[in-house]
């Protein structure tokens, strides 16, 4: 069977959980005697054009595609955040020329929905896999920009508000227009491409009238849309947009773990952190609550993650940090590294901010009987259950993420009762049997 993955990023540049994720199943899939094609983009706010190559490569044994664009440079970069005709013509050449028997979606962040009326107008079976909430909320994470969770239940004005919080010139006017004004104004600039691709209005003005209506009209195409929790498949039914989707929780890419000997010793609890450096995973809550417990004596805090992506984050965390030597920033790592990543955390923390999906990470720390605490929210708690195999808080609490601290450090045999806990995790393999039957149905 000849599967085409569409999806946002693609590994070695890329490397977060849809990413791997996605390598993961394509690498799987192949493996079984598919033929596998990933079409992604790359790097996406480079160069001089909007679509300036697209270039060919062997990624670890797979054919990936990647077309180098840089939205900025679009004549509409705020509708080309969603909805991209040039690529939605690139993959109708693609698909025409190479007729694959499956299209599997697993994100359209980058290339914008066109992918998916592609392959929907050329009969070609599809499948989405929903890994976020970018169809409801164009900062995926349905958490507002004030830093409050979202519903998803919002107007188009409401999301164009969220968007615009960071403008300067829609605070000046904010100030000095009534609401209505303010509205029918700003409605009219995301309607007008030359004056929307200014700096203060790209990628905040968006045409959201036309964004909500484009994705209830796509959710519609999909023959089969997934998803891996059902936090976020319910989510998606209470907004009334899709009614279709398949709760199929995922498989995890474990190979990594021959190489996993075990806990390497130590006479302090260490706590870890792992994965994106940013203020949506809460990494400045962790730090704080880890301060605030003041566990110095019995304990280390260890981070994991790219400290280059958001250098102003970064200047934060090191002032709430200060001279606090318990507290270790280890930097980014490769999928290679996990065995040793792992080996040196007793605990996983997993702080995030927004609701997450089915995060990988809190899989991987199960797979090496690694316990987790962990927000008390969506896919995070769907997975972690309190005082069986992790510890919940609530969201953002750092007073309450304390006293969780201080419970493993202060219960005699609470990590060893934790761990026994740990449910077995469902490898890649697993997910891949499930999705070949759903193939075959689809292309029969």
């Amino acid at each position: 069977m000849f599967i085409l993955f569409i999806t946002h990023f693609f590994p070695p540049k890329y490397n977060a959980g849809t990413e791997n994720y996605t390598f993961g199943l394509a690498r799987a899939l192949q493996a079984r005697g598919h033929k596998i094609q990933v079409i992604c983009a790359e790097n996406w706010d480079n160069g001089n054009h909007y679509c300036n190559e697209i270039t060919e490569d062997n990624y670890e044994g797979l054919a990936v595609q990647r077309i180098h664009l840089n939205w900025t440079r679009a004549a509409d970069p705020n509708r080309v955040l969603y909805d991209s005709p040039k690529v939605e013509r690139y993959l109708d050449d693609y698909i025409k020329r190479n007729n694959p028997d499956i299209v599997h979606v697993t994100s359209t962040y980058s290339l914008g929905i066109g992918v998916i009326r592609s392959a929907t107008r050329l009969n070609i079976p599809l499948v989405l896999t929903l890994m976020d909430f970018w169809f409801i909320c164009p900062r995926t994470i349905l958490e507002k920009s004030n830093g409050q969770l979202c519903d998803g239940l919002t107007t188009s004005w409401e999301c164009q508000q969220c968007l615009l919080f960071y403008s300067g010139v829609y605070k000046l006017l904010h100030h000095l227009l009534s609401p209505k004004i303010e509205e029918k104004l700003w409605k009219h600039i995301s309607q007008k491409p030359r004056i929307s691709r200014l700096r203060s209005a790209r990628g905040m003005a968006l045409n959201m009238i036309e964004r909500k209506a484009d994705m209830e009209e796509i959710l519609n195409c999909p023959d089969v849309i997934i998803s891996h929790s059902q936090f976020v498949r319910d989510i998606f039914f209470m907004t009334g947009i899709v009614n279709k989707i398949v709760y199929l929780p995922n498989g995890h890419k474990l190979d990594w773990l021959t190489e996993y000997q075990g806990k390497t010793y130590s006479p302090n609890i260490r706590f870890g952190f792992i994965g994106q450096i940013s203020e949506h995973k809460g990494v400045h809550v962790l730090i704080n609550a880890y301060k605030n417990a003041n566990l110095y004596d019995k304990s280390e805090l260890i981070i994991w993650g790219d400290l280059s992506r958001d250098p102003s984050y970064i200047n934060q965390l090191s002032d709430d940090i200060d001279d606090c030597n318990q507290i270790i920033l280890r930097g980014p790592f490769s999928r290679d590294q996990l065995p040793e990543v792992f080996s040196d955390i007793d605990v996983l923390v997993v702080p995030s901010l927004w609701y997450e999906n089915a995060p990988l990470v809190i899989q991987e720390a199960f797979a090496t009987e690694t316990p987790v605490l962990t927000t008390n929210l969506g896919g995070m708690a769907e997975a972690v259950k309190h005082d069986v195999n992790g510890l919940l808080f609530e969201r953002g609490n750092i007073d309450d993420l304390a006293n969780q601290l201080q419970r493993i450090t202060d219960e005699p045999g609470l990590i060893e009762r934790l761990r026994e806990g740990v449910p077995p995790v469902k490898r890649i393999e697993e997910e891949v049997t499930e999705l070949e039957l759903i193939y075959q149905q689809l292309v029969k």
